[in-house]
Formats: C-alpha cells, structure tokens, sequence
C-alpha cells in the first residue's frame, strides 16, 4: 500500500489520470458503444489455475459466465460508455488478438483499463493493439509477461507501474504509446532498442531496486533511444542516473 501511494503522489504531480477503483476486484474495462461500433468484442483470457469459470459482467445488466474467454461478444442496445467487470479468475488477459490490416471500430471501444486482476501475471500478444483510444495510468501489479506488440498503436497511455516486472523487452511497447513515467522497479534487465521507436516522452524511470551503479551496469543501458529530445532520467536506490550516465546523487 505504501509503494501505490508513491505512485499515486508522483503520477498526481504531472496530473495524470487515476481512478479510485484502481485496485478493484478483478479487470474492470470502460467501454464507448456508439454508432460506430455497438458490439463490444473480448478476444482473450485464459483461467487461473485454481479457477474453472470466469464471469463478465457487461455493465448493462447482462452477465455471462465462459470456462474461458475466446472472442467473447456483446451488443449493447443503446449507446454511452458502459463498465465492463470481469471476475477475478484470469492468469492471461487480452482485449485484442491480433493486427488489423485497417481500422477495426470495436478495438476503438475499449477506452481504459481502470484495473487489472489479481490473478493475470501475462499480457497477451497484441492485448490492446490497435486500441487508438485507450486513455490514462496502466497499473499491471502481478504482470511479469507482456507479449509482442501488445500495446502497438496506443497514445493515451501516460503511465505504466510494472512492479513485477523483471526485464523490458522491446517488442512488448513495439509501436506503441509514449508515457511520461514508467515504475519497473525490479527489473534488473532492459532491451538495448527497448525505447528506439516511441521514446521520446520518457522522462522518468523508476528502478529503485537498484543503485545508480547498478542501473550504468544494468544489460541495455542506456537504451537506445536515438528520437529522445530530453536525458531520461533513470531513478535508482540512491539517486538519479542522466541517460549519458551522469550521477545525481539523492
């Protein structure tokens, strides 16, 4: 509790998004059924070990219950932003499952992920891909696997708290969103092109597992980042390390 209210303090001091139903039970989603689209559409989620269904309620008055989600689907009768609550029983998760050729209207639905359950430890490939309109702060507390591509084409992203993560592998942000702040504080490990291709709005990383001297020793620092118009701050234990090594000490 004490680690969420750091985030808390230091996403509030850029005036980023956050919700109070962050740490709600299970994976709740905020959806805009409209005339462009009013069949929301969820492609993914595999059960927990100790579980044997998982229900999704549509934020409608429907419920339905799935021995897993494959291509689970819902149409709405009237359009507005519904909240999409799916019970705590998933180890995998994800709203997409592939790359479109083109626009596809039902990924542009899925408008934030206003939490994550407890029990998804895995980001599926392409989870959010092509979600144009996902907005806010992405709290994914237990997740130690993100899969390729899973959060191509997003820009509303502003934040990330990754704090079970161990290593941040490129292909997991490939083409994605260019949040200001990223809190990964136990990884020990970074892609050397994890940041080459949306970088550029990474002020702040926080790794304060870690000393300044082991952030410099860290396998794929600094990474590059060659479109970075501003240092990156990397935050360790017992300072902050400047992306051309520079020390300051706290």
């Amino acid at each position: 509790q004490g680690e969420l209210e750091g985030y808390v303090m230091q996403i509030a001091s850029r005036q980023c998004l956050w919700r109070d139903t962050f740490a709600g039970p299970g994976t709740i989603l905020a959806v805009e059924a409209s005339s462009a689209s009013m069949t929301v559409r969820i492609a993914r989620g595999d059960l927990a070990d100790d579980s044997d269904s998982v229900f999704v309620y549509w934020g409608d008055g429907q419920k339905s219950e799935y021995s897993r989600i494959s291509d689970a689907r819902h149409t709405y009768e009237k359009p507005g932003e519904y909240t999409v609550r799916i019970s705590d029983d998933l180890r995998t998760f994800g709203f997409t499952d592939s790359s479109p050729s083109g626009a596809v209207p039902e990924r542009d639905m899925l408008r934030e992920l206003v939490s994550l359950g407890s029990k998804v430890t895995s980001i599926a490939t392409y989870a959010f891909n092509n979600c144009h309109f996902m907005r806010g702060v992405m709290n994914l507390p237990n997740v130690t696997n993100i899969g390729g591509y899973a959060f191509g084409s997003t820009r509303g992203i502003t934040d990330f708290i990754l704090p079970s993560m161990t290593r941040l592998v490129q292909t997991s942000f490939y083409s994605g969103p260019t949040p200001t702040q990223m809190h990964a504080d136990n990884v020990t490990e970074i892609d050397s092109r994890f940041w080459d291709y949306y970088g550029w709005k990474l002020y702040d990383l926080y790794l304060r597992n870690s000393t300044c001297a082991q952030i410099k020793a860290m396998s794929g620092f600094p990474f590059k980042a060659d479109g970075t118009t501003e240092p990156v701050r990397f935050h360790g234990s017992d300072g902050i390390v400047l992306k051309d090594g520079t020390v300051i000490p706290n």
